[in-house]
């Protein structure tokens, strides 16, 4: 299955890899699952959102409600990418991944 980068949307720090549906921080822990393009953490609480395919951003005015909690998958192996320059709004802001 395809490792799609994702980068906070604020910062432009990379966040992680989106595969299928699991969410992977940058150093490869399984940190989170999408339901669409929504994510959320283990626990279930939601984390961000991807907007335009790369980003990852945690909508300021809005919270979607809670799913069910879920196990780890263990991780992956991951290789960092470079930061990019971010895309500040008062829409979005960085997800704490």
């Amino acid at each position: 299955m395809e490792q799609k980068p994702l980068w906070k949307i604020e910062s432009g720090e990379f966040a992680g890899w989106r595969v299928g549906d699991d969410l992977y921080d940058a150093k490869g822990a399984h940190v989170g699952r999408f339901q669409g393009d929504v994510a959320y953490r283990l626990n279930g609480k939601y984390l961000g959102e991807v907007i335009d395919g790369e980003w990852l951003g945690q909508h300021a005015h809005r919270t979607p409600p809670q799913i069910g909690a879920r196990e780890s998958r263990g991780s992956i192996r991951s290789t960092p990418r470079a930061r990019r320059s971010g895309r500040p709004s008062k829409m979005w802001k960085d997800p704490a991944i």
